[in-house]
């Protein structure tokens, strides 16, 4: 069996190199587990659309046969890094405004209403962005009375006043600048910073006010209906995202059934896979904007579509149904279906241990789609991408066992 994986990442600023360590790594555990022999190698950096991409391929040895596997994952960091060069000031600006365009629209209520401990998250950088300004503020407000009255009283009376604010000013500039430097300290622990400016991303992408993450959007189509029509007509095609990298697969499935409508009927498969998907963070910006009609126009499609969720995953919105909740607009007289969806049951893939460690490290956590099972039978993205059955059909046969 061969098999093409496209893979399209979230929000991260990291070079492929340093994202696919975690496949690389945990494949070889998926390996040691089954007793199987594979490879993965010939990992590629810097390919277009944009530069950001990378590829690689695998195979592993079953009883049933070689399966192998072709890996392409779509690049998009290089369109989000300038936001992080932006002025102190300016971040401040957009992230008022992507908070009120997300809370015009209800994202922050429908979210805390339908999945709290993700709503909870959504709020995150909101709270932390706000306590940060009151440390910023606040202090220097207060304290102003007293150090204004020990500076007068510290010099002539005529130099009061000049000596006494120029105090004040200094003092407020060391201060701010020791919050910056804590804040700076605090960011790898804490993503405030990473957080504002994916909302800041999302505000423009759900609006159609980002033309060049729009244009690279439909430069993925071109590329993936290219590999499609170049792959062998019995190649298993798995397109699968993760984390805020669902809401830009659904944006690019769209563009790409514009172009080819039959892709998704191909006779060797195709299969669109969704992990950990934050549809409700630019979904929560209002059904009738792009990601609306993209939600609208995949599930007309007639795509398999799995989507795969996990409960502990506080960073993950997928106990969200996403047709019912964003497709737009739908009449009365239409009926769309919503993804194949099931939990990929964290606490029962993992080893006792690393379910501790990574319970409440909830960024680690979010990578949970991609650690090896321990225990067969349940979901495992080495099984999905390199197993020896359809992805569809074993898509099928883990939600058959979920529902058990």
């Amino acid at each position: 069996m061969k098999r093409l994986v496209v893979y399209c990442p979230g929000y991260d600023l990291r070079p492929p190199s340093q994202t696919v360590q975690l496949i690389f790594s945990e494949f070889g555990k998926f390996l040691k587990i089954r007793n199987l022999h594979g490879q993965l190698s010939g990992m590629r950096e810097g390919l277009d659309p944009g530069g950001t991409g990378a590829s690689w391929s695998g195979h592993v040895d079953w009883p049933e046969g070689r399966v192998d596997a072709r890996f392409v994952q779509l690049g998009w960091r290089d369109v989000i890094k300038p936001d992080f060069a932006r002025s102190w000031l300016r971040t401040l600006k957009d992230a008022v405004r992507s908070t009120y365009l997300y809370a015009r629209a209800g994202g922050y209520t429908a979210t805390l209403k339908s999945n709290w401990g993700h709503g909870l998250f959504c709020l995150y950088p909101v709270v932390g962005l706000a306590l940060y300004l009151l440390a910023a503020v606040l202090p220097p407000i207060l304290l102003a009375p007293a150090i204004l009255d020990m500076a007068s009283a510290a010099v002539p009376e005529r130099f009061s006043g000049i000596v006494s604010w120029g105090m004040l000013l200094c003092a407020t500039a060391l201060w701010l600048a020791a919050v910056r430097a804590f804040m700076r300290w605090l960011e790898p622990r804490s993503h405030i910073l990473y957080l504002v400016n994916s909302w800041h991303f999302m505000a423009r992408l759900a609006m159609s006010d980002h033309a060049e993450m729009l244009a690279r959007i439909e430069a993925f189509a071109d590329h993936i209906v290219n590999l499609e029509a170049r792959a062998d007509i019995d190649e298993d095609v798995v397109f699968v995202s993760h984390s805020c990298g669902t809401f830009v697969a659904i944006l690019v499935l769209a563009a790409v059934l514009r172009r080819n409508p039959d892709i998704v009927r191909r006779p060797g498969g195709f299969a669109f896979v969704t992990l950990g998907p934050a549809f409700d963070c630019l979904g929560g910006f209002g059904r009738k904007h792009v990601f609306g009609r993209a939600v609208r126009e995949t599930a007309r499609s007639g795509v398999d579509w799995t989507d795969l969720y996990a409960p502990h995953d506080v960073l993950c919105g997928g106990r969200t149904a996403p047709v019912a909740r964003y497709a737009w607009p739908v009449s009365a007289s239409e009926s769309l279906p919503e993804p194949r969806r099931f939990s990929v049951r964290v606490p029962d893939r993992l080893s006792p241990a690393a379910y501790r460690h990574l319970r409440f490290r909830y960024f680690k956590l979010h990578f949970c789609y991609f650690l090896t099972t321990e225990r067969p039978g349940l979901f495992d993205f080495y099984r999905l991408t390199l197993g020896p059955k359809r992805a569809t059909e074993q898509l099928e046969a883990w939600r058959e066992r979920a529902e058990d």
